[in-house]
């Protein structure tokens, strides 16, 4: 498998391509980790108690009604279930087992599921995996839960006619 684009040195300085978009230096990338998320949270909620108290002792302005807003867009953040378990570089062998024909090529993507289970933000690792055939003559789709490795969804799998 390739994970980036090989260019010839020569060529990316022909076409003068600055150092950071070279794909040498970079490598793969990897999916940050949303659990970063909940410092906004207490950030947010630390913003609307600081608010308020400030302006409990001036009567000039009130921001009872934007101290509240904020507090509960703070607790909604932090109410957002941000665990993955099952990190990006293991997300293949965890779906191998489910998938009913050979790996060959695939695609995965963090998404994310809106309320279920009580959690606001679920991450669910959507993969799409090909065959190892050459054009490929199957294709599934599988989705399973970052943090518990469950299956979301029912496993899609479709030939591929015309490839």
């Amino acid at each position: 498998m390739v994970d980036r684009i090989e260019i010839s040195q020569e060529a990316a300085d022909k076409q003068v391509i600055p150092e950071d978009l070279n794909s040498l230096a970079v490598g793969s990338y990897i999916i940050p980790n949303p659990q970063r998320r909940k410092t906004y949270g207490f950030l947010l909620i630390i913003t609307a108690l600081i608010s308020q108290f400030i302006f409990y002792f001036n009567n000039w302005l009130s921001v009872t009604t934007g101290a509240v807003l904020v507090l509960f867009t703070g607790l909604f953040i932090l109410f957002i279930n941000n665990t993955i378990e099952v990190k990006q570089s293991h997300v293949i062998q965890t779906v191998s087992s489910y998938i009913p024909h050979s790996i060959g090529y695939y695609s995965i993507a963090l998404t994310f599921e809106f309320l279920k289970n009580l959690f606001f933000l679920k991450p669910v690792w959507t993969v799409i995996v090909y065959d190892h055939n050459n054009p490929p003559t199957n294709k599934t789709i599988i989705e399973i839960d970052a943090s518990t490795s469950e299956l979301v969804s029912e496993i899609y799998t479709e030939p591929i006619n015309n490839a």
